[in-house]
């Protein structure tokens, strides 16, 4: 309803019409007067705003009082909830970080063509030294066939992840590039985040200090915290333990004794039979302890 037909109707409401109120508001003159609608103050003015902007006389706001400020919460789950869901966001993000490929990684094939390049092996295996000490289940393949090992998740390298097997208690080394997944069946409930090497010896702590370079090659386990190590390094730490070997060649698995590594194979020796292992073929090793 216009000001000229609200006039028809209601002529008191010219004694109005001198008051800076209702100037130049059609729009919202009739819902005043009617009252259909409370007057209320606006939520946000804008700095240097005057009042009959907003149709308003000077006074009608009431006084604004000193208030305190308390800061309010920025989420609506419980905290114990939200910090579940926070450390499940981190966990994510840095394994999709270590999964990405950086352009620099990535090459190309015989015929031109952009080939895929490997996910970051380093953040892939920080990623998953966050399972340590938890009970899992690890699925891999081997020979075209899902294979599945349970155990205590003990450490990864740069290639490959340890596991210590509930059934036989022997440690098994499994190469990252054969598995398919890693279900950790209790975490959450006896998972630790404490910082590493936190409560080591004060004399290891000073030579960690003064002779890093001498102290961490000394020891295959710094040098993986440190660096990151590939199997066949750590695997020159076990040689002379008998050793059981799936492969993606043999039907069924190799057993002997490790005697010897090189770049690219392994040697184990059963009796007076010996056998060159390649390390692409490789899909668990077990040694007994």
């Amino acid at each position: 309803m216009t000001i000229s037909a609200y006039k028809k109707a209601a002529p008191a409401v010219k004694v109005l019409r001198n008051s800076k109120m209702w100037n130049d508001i059609e729009c919202i003159e009739a819902e005043f007067i009617h009252g259909k609608t409370l007057f209320r103050c606006p939520e946000f003015v804008p700095a240097g705003v005057e009042d009959n902007d907003f149709c308003v006389p000077k006074d009608c706001c009431p006084e604004t009082l000193p208030q305190p400020k308390f800061s309010s919460p920025f989420s609506s789950f419980s905290p114990g909830v939200l910090e579940e869901l926070e450390d499940c966001i981190r966990r994510a993000n840095e394994l999709l970080l270590a999964l990405a490929v950086s352009e620099d990684e990535k090459g190309v094939d015989a015929e031109g063509d952009l080939e895929a390049g490997e996910p970051n092996a380093r953040a892939l295996q920080q990623s998953l030294r966050s399972l340590r000490d938890q009970f899992v289940t690890v699925h891999y393949v081997c020979s075209g066939k899902k294979q599945e090992v349970c155990g205590y998740f003990l450490d990864a390298g740069i290639d490959f992840i340890i596991i210590e097997k509930a059934d036989t208690c022997n440690i098994a080394f499994i190469p990252t590039r054969k598995i398919l997944s890693i279900h950790d069946l209790d975490r959450g409930e006896n998972i630790t985040e404490e910082q590493e090497l936190i409560c080591i010896n004060p004399c290891l702590r000073r030579d960690l200090t003064f002779h890093f370079g001498e102290i961490v090659t000394k020891s295959p386990y710094l040098l993986n915290l440190f660096f990151g190590i590939k199997l066949k390094m750590l695997l020159e730490s076990y040689i002379g333990y008998y050793c059981y070997i799936q492969t993606e060649t043999d039907n069924h698995e190799i057993d002997g004794t490790l005697e010897k590594i090189d770049d690219r194979d392994m040697l184990i020796q059963k009796y007076d039979e010996k056998h060159w292992i390649d390390f692409e073929d490789i899909c668990l090793i077990e040694l007994e302890k």
